[in-house]
């Protein structure tokens, strides 16, 4: 079994090249090379190493998936008669696919794959910015970038970012996140002499962007209000902190049956705001709707019973096996055929038909509350109790 020994070229810098690392490239008969673009190249090409490289896969194909799957089908190909010698920049694992498939390969046995060598860009950028990853750090990929991802306590760098259009691309995704205005890192040969950072704001980050696949994005951790009050983990603290034994003397006492009545409450406040096309007061009812759910959570983990993530995780479970039309191969073409998959997916989580006693329930409500909103009649004036749980 041959062996394809995957090296890393390192950073921008050549001279950061370890000593070993340059023998053995010097010393080889053949390299190939995932891309010209990198000073350690050229200078083995001015000293007469013979070099192949893998930059017109980029131009042929479509997509990154597409090249680098043709990379190393080429390379398994090449290894089939003889060991070969594969440079990538970098480091071989860091945000280097050909190397992950590669690594899959040699599990079923048909090569045998080394690694070695290469210093990441991540030290170089760490430097350059001075990034305190002790403070909390991760490193994500542009092409991949999910708004899941972000996370505004942590030191984010973002690999994969090369031209304008990607960092636009990225920079779409913050903004679903951060506010407009949050500062943001653009840092190019990163370690060099021809080292560049510049800083910006994420809403005109990509105003002037060098073309370079020596190119990084940097978004400091962030502090403040309007980061935590987008938080679930922020949202489960305070409602933790108000049932717990340092709490509020009323939510700490609240229970299961007696929270009922406000639920009803809420519900109605948030048919209120939808019959008069309140936007504001939508928002602002569903949170206390939401309200509602994070109490009974934070009830029901302080019991040992369960906590808010187990409703999250029941609803998403649910939605998604109710929904195979959406999120599988079924195929609904009307609402007959809607509510038989409904059906099917019921009996498979093992409910019984029954009798919807809630519906008729609320049909009658709701044209009553209806009715009731429309004569403009208070809320208060219908809630008889004294201990309204909004003016306690």
């Amino acid at each position: 079994m041959n062996t394809i020994r995957i090296i890393g070229l390192g950073t921008s810098d050549t001279d950061k090249m370890p000593l070993g690392v340059y023998k053995e490239l010097k010393a080889a008969g053949k390299i190939y090379v995932r891309t010209l673009d990198h000073p350690a190249v050229k200078m083995l090409e001015d000293e007469g190493s013979e070099v192949i490289s893998f930059d017109s896969y980029y131009e042929q194909n479509d997509t990154f998936e597409d090249t680098y799957e043709r990379i190393t089908n080429t390379l398994l190909k090449a290894a089939e008669a003889e060991d070969v010698l594969y440079a990538v920049p970098g480091h071989p694992m860091v945000y280097e696919t050909t190397t992950e498939r590669l690594l899959e390969a040699g599990k079923t046995g048909i090569v045998h794959v080394e690694l070695a060598g290469g210093q990441s860009f991540i030290d170089d950028v760490i430097t350059a910015l001075k990034i305190p990853v002790n403070e909390n750090f991760q490193l994500l990929d542009g092409t991949a970038l999910d708004v899941q991802d972000l996370d505004y306590r942590k030191h984010t760098l973002i690999t994969q970012v090369y031209d304008q259009l990607s960092v636009s691309e990225v920079k779409v995704t913050l903004l679903e996140y951060y506010n407009y205005d949050a500062p943001v890192f653009l840092v190019d040969k990163a370690g060099s002499i021809d080292e560049k950072i510049i800083e910006s704001t994420i809403a005109e980050i990509d105003f002037h962007v060098p073309d370079s696949n020596l190119l990084c994005m940097f978004v400091p951790r962030a502090a403040g209000e309007q980061y935590d009050n987008k938080s679930l983990g922020h949202m489960i603290n305070i409602f933790d902190k108000l049932v717990g034994e340092d709490g509020c003397p009323w939510d700490k006492v609240q229970t299961h049956a007696s929270l009922e009545r406000y639920l009803l409450e809420e519900s109605y406040e948030v048919i209120e705001a939808i019959e008069k096309e309140d936007d504001d007061g939508l928002v602002e009812e569903l949170g206390d709707i939401l309200l509602q759910v994070a109490l009974h959570a934070a009830i029901g983990k302080k019991d040992g019973y369960f906590d808010f993530y187990d409703i999250l995780a029941s609803l998403n479970k649910k939605v998604v096996h109710r929904h195979p039309h959406v999120f599988s191969d079924e195929t609904v073409e009307n609402m007959d055929d809607l509510n038989k998959v409904w059906t099917k997916a019921k009996e498979a989580e093992g409910k019984k038909p029954k009798v919807k006693h809630e519906k008729e329930y609320a049909e009658a409500m709701l044209k009553w509350m209806k009715e009731t909103i429309h004569k403009d009649i208070p809320l208060h004036d219908i809630i008889t109790e004294d201990d309204d749980y909004e003016t306690r």
